[in-house]
């Protein structure tokens, strides 16, 4: 009975640990951008009940549905090549999560540090950002974002560094993703593309997994197979693919569903 006891005296100090370095973590302070002019792909924004802002919806759910008791929280959006819509891919899916009724809190951060384009299709204008934390020393407060919706922050890219790899590598960038992960529910990271450069394997390992997209009747299978093999090589975890431009008839019985 001692024993026991001693375990749920054990159990119960860990719990109030817990708690209070819970409790330590202070919100970051958010700037609104009201002069924002969002890109019109981001539909999930604009027509939340079309029928592709609903594929958005299917993918939120099949994300948690992959373990329930503890889904991939951080994500790594990329793709094999430029141009195949990651960034729209992950602005949607952003929001699409923001737009969850459980008003979980959402962190979107543009790590594309070579050519972050995020805050222009957001329409946003940004001084500081994910890099600018990373090699200067500056605070999250004063980078990030929000676009009217209260639960969704933007991190921009920054200040475009020589090293962007070296970066994201760095235990500086392990500690703020950790930071992230305990200020928010779920952190979006718009990555670069796998092949051209190393970004994406980097950062993809200290992720909970990486969703590749892909656009139809563009990329060639043998660059997919590429891209999925280097980020195997770096133990990253893909989740699943996610196929933009597609154009296909959605009939009657199911449109009148959407």
């Amino acid at each position: 009975m001692g024993k026991f006891t001693e375990a749920l005296k054990k159990a119960a100090e860990k719990r109030i640990e817990r708690l209070e370095k819970q409790e330590e973590v202070k919100p970051y302070v958010i700037r609104a951008a009201s002069d924002s002019k969002i890109d019109p792909h981001v539909v999930s924004y604009f027509d939340p009940s079309s029928p592709v802002a609903e594929q958005y919806r299917i993918l939120r759910t099949n994300l948690q549905a992959l373990d329930k008791s503890n889904p991939p929280r951080m994500l790594a959006i990329t793709s094999a090549i430029h141009g195949e819509g990651k960034t729209i891919t992950a602005i949607n899916l952003a929001v699409t999560f923001a737009h969850d009724l459980n008003k979980k809190s959402i962190l979107l951060v543009d790590a594309d540090l070579r050519k972050g384009t995020l805050t222009k299709d957001l329409g946003l204008k940004a001084e500081k950002g994910f890099s600018d934390i990373l090699s200067n020393g500056a605070k999250p407060d004063e980078s990030l974002l929000s676009i009217g919706i209260d639960n969704l922050h933007i991190l921009p890219s920054g200040s475009r560094p020589h090293n962007p790899a070296e970066l994201l590598g760095s235990q500086r960038a392990r500690q703020l993703l950790a930071e992230f992960k305990a200020q928010y529910d779920y952190v979006i990271f718009d990555c670069p593309p796998v092949v051209p450069v190393t970004d994406a394997g980097v950062l993809g390992p200290l992720c909970d997994g990486v969703l590749m997209v892909l656009q139809a009747g563009r990329t060639q299978r043998g660059v997919v197979v590429h891209a999925q093999d280097r980020l195997q090589a770096v133990r990253a975890r893909v989740l699943g693919y996610v196929m933009t431009n597609i154009e296909y008839h959605i009939p009657e019985y199911i449109y009148r569903y959407l």
